[in-house]
C-alpha cells in the first residue's frame, strides 16, 4: 500500500473516529456527498482542500501522520480481554457495538432494529465504561481507537463468532441470486501465502469501508456475510492416492 493510500486512509478512520458523516462534511464544504467521496477516493486530493477538511473537522496534518503509520500492514483495531468477554456475554450488545462502530448513530439504530431506548442509553453507558466510546451529551457517540475492527481468534467474541460461523454459515447451499463461493485446492508456499494474506486483509478493509459509506448515506443495503480462509487440507477421497 503506498503512503498516500495510507495517509488517505488515516484522514477517513479520523473522521470516523470523531463521527463525522460524509453529508456532514459535504454540507461544511458545500459539495455534493458524492463528490467528497470522490476527493477522500482520490489520490490527487490537493493540500488546500486537505486543509479544508482539517478545519472543518478540527483536525491536524500530524495527527492524521500518527494514525496512519506509514507501515505496510492494515491497521486493526484490537480489544482488551475485559471489553471482548462483556460483548460475548451479551450478543445484544455487541452487535449494538458493531452497528455504532460501522457509522450507525444510536437513532438510527433504534429506528432500523427492536431495541428501545431505555435499552439503547444503557448499552452507550456500558460501552463508556468499557472505554469502547465516548459518550456525549444528546447521545452523540465518538468510537475510541481506529482501524478496522478485528476479534482475536482466541478471544471470548472469536470463540463465539468462530463456533456459529462453522456450524450455520457453511451449512448452504450458495444457489442464490446474492451467494457467491469459490474454493480451490493449490500448492502454494510459506511466502505467497503471506503475500496473499495482505491482500486479502486490503480487500476486506476496503469492504468495510463502503459498507460504511453506504451505510451513511442511507442507500438501501442487504446484510452479507463474508468468509475468506485457507489451511492445509485435501478431500478425504485423495487419500486414495497419495504423493510419493
Amino acid at each position: 500500500m503506498s503512503q498516500v493510500d495510507q495517509f488517505l486512509g488515516a484522514l477517513k478512520r479520523s473522521l470516523k473516529a470523531r463521527n463525522i458523516l460524509y453529508r456532514d462534511l459535504a454540507e461544511t464544504l458545500n459539495l455534493s456527498e458524492s463528490s467528497v467521496k470522490r476527493i477522500l477516493s482520490s489520490k490527487s486530493l490537493s493540500l488546500e482542500r486537505l486543509e479544508e477538511i482539517c478545519k472543518a473537522c478540527d483536525l491536524s496534518f500530524a495527527e492524521i501522520c500518527r494514525n496512519a503509520q506509514f507501515e505496510e500492514e492494515t491497521h486493526v483495531l484490537n480489544l482488551s480481554t475485559e471489553q471482548e468477554k462483556a460483548l460475548a456475554d451479551n450478543p445484544r450488545l455487541l452487535h449494538y457495538y458493531i452497528l455504532l462502530h460501522d457509522g450507525k448513530k444510536p437513532q438510527k439504530i433504534e429506528k432500523e432494529y427492536e431495541i428501545t431506548n431505555n435499552e439503547s442509553k444503557k448499552f452507550l453507558l456500558q460501552l463508556d465504561r468499557l472505554n469502547l466510546i465516548e459518550l456525549h451529551p444528546r447521545d452523540r457517540v465518538k468510537i475510541k481507537g481506529v482501524g478496522t475492527l478485528h476479534f482475536r481468534r482466541e478471544g471470548a467474541v472469536g470463540k463465539a463468532m468462530f463456533t456459529y460461523t462453522k456450524n450455520n454459515y457453511l451449512n448452504h447451499d450458495f444457489n442464490g441470486e446474492s451467494d457467491f463461493i469459490r474454493f480451490s485446492l493449490v500448492g502454494l508456499t510459506p511466502q505467497a501465502l503471506n503475500k496473499f494474506k495482505v491482500k486479502i486483509e486490503k480487500l476486506h478493509a476496503e469492504i468495510q469501508e463502503e459498507a460504511r459509506f453506504i451505510s451513511e448515506n442511507e442507500q438501501e443495503a442487504e446484510d452479507m456475510g463474508i468468509l475468506v480462509a485457507f489451511r492445509p487440507w485435501q478431500y478425504s477421497h485423495m487419500d486414495a492416492l497419495k504423493k510419493k
